[in-house]
């Protein structure tokens, strides 16, 4: 009891402390990416960056959008075909969970804690609010798909050094997440060193629970979770007051809340600070396919996060030159989906 007692009497202290001394925090300007930096210079970079001759876009307005808006849409980007056999791909992969260890969340059965799919009952990784984690790891065509060359071309330029896949996550339905930034969750070394990709993986429609994101609000004050800007195990801020800070900080400073209706084949990439949720779902019967995935740097993310400790590098297989580590934990199943692998060689 008296244990008790002061942890919680030091909570009070700590959370009387933060709000007395604690400044609003953001990044260290030390560790941002080139493009975020005060001054960074979009055509000296061009200048000396290899823009590949069948990069369909105009870099530099891409670029100066990322600059001052946290986010780029690639109309068209992904071939169809691709798409729709990583899809089938994931089909046939509920359909035959009993032979798979690749691991899910799926809310109000295991919620936060990760379980193989293979026990997962069927049903429940067809329904809204299941998620198929790393299912990159398994699958060839997800690894061609989440690098295909015109996202590594346009991550490149935003890093301008060596890049790795962090994580993926696999949905049917929309998320309905409350607003939220990334950077907070997704961590590796480098905070900053943060970029994602939504890939719809059919045509979205209004009622399936779009996504939202508000641009420009990878640039507002980053939120003080107690601990700092990352949420920890001791934060004494939870997920909701972050993202009620978020609503009212983007309201407060008049940022546009906008609704995304992509086209099956385009795909946003947005900054790891970049405000975004989805929208609640006004159809039950209507699916938003998703394939989400998060890119960091070699430099702050070398080797996977579920790497043993004290084991500095994991095994590696580059795509379009990005690094994707072999998942420690279920290393087995690297690369045995490969329905896909014949469609991309082919393309």
């Amino acid at each position: 009891m008296e244990s008790k007692i002061k942890d919680k009497l030091r909570r009070l202290y700590r959370m009387a402390k933060h709000k007395l001394n604690s400044p609003q925090r953001d990044f260290d300007v030390d560790t941002l990416p080139w493009i975020d930096r005060p001054g960074a210079d979009i055509d000296a970079f061009l200048a000396r960056f290899d823009v590949p001759v069948d990069f369909p876009y105009d870099l530099k307005e891409l670029l100066e959008q990322w600059q001052n808006q946290g986010y780029v849409i690639l109309k068209g980007a992904l071939p169809t075909d691709w798409t729709d056999a990583l899809w089938d791909e994931v089909e046939t992969t509920i359909d035959q969970h009993k032979q798979h260890s690749l691991k899910a969340l799926v809310y109000q059965f295991n919620d936060r804690k990760e379980t193989p799919i293979h026990a997962v009952p069927k049903e429940k990784l067809n329904g809204i609010g299941a998620r198929l984690l790393e299912y990159h790891s398994s699958s060839v065509m997800a690894k061609q798909v989440m690098t295909h060359p015109h996202i590594a071309t346009f991550l490149k330029a935003i890093f301008d050094e060596p890049i790795s896949v962090f994580q993926s996550l696999i949905f049917k339905y929309g998320s309905q997440q409350d607003t939220h930034q990334d950077f907070p969750w997704v961590r590796s070394g480098i905070a900053s060193h943060l970029a994602a990709a939504w890939i719809p993986l059919e045509d979205v429609h209004i009622d399936s629970g779009p996504l939202y994101y508000y641009p420009g609000s990878h640039r507002m004050p980053k939120y003080n979770f107690g601990t700092g800007i990352l949420h920890k195990p001791d934060s004494f801020f939870s997920p909701d007051q972050f993202s009620v800070y978020l609503d009212k900080t983007c309201d407060k400073l008049r940022l546009e809340k906008k609704t995304l209706l992509l086209k099956k084949g385009d795909l946003l990439v947005w900054h790891g600070a970049l405000a975004h949720g989805g929208n609640r779902i006004g159809n039950a019967n209507l699916t938003r396919k998703s394939f989400v995935c998060h890119y960091s740097t070699v430099r702050s993310y070398p080797k996977h996060r579920l790497e043993v400790p004290g084991i500095d590098t994991s095994p590696v297989n580059y795509y379009n030159d990005i690094a994707i580590y072999v998942n420690p934990e279920n290393s087995a199943e690297e690369d045995k989906i490969d329905v896909g692998n014949t469609l991309y060689q082919l393309s």
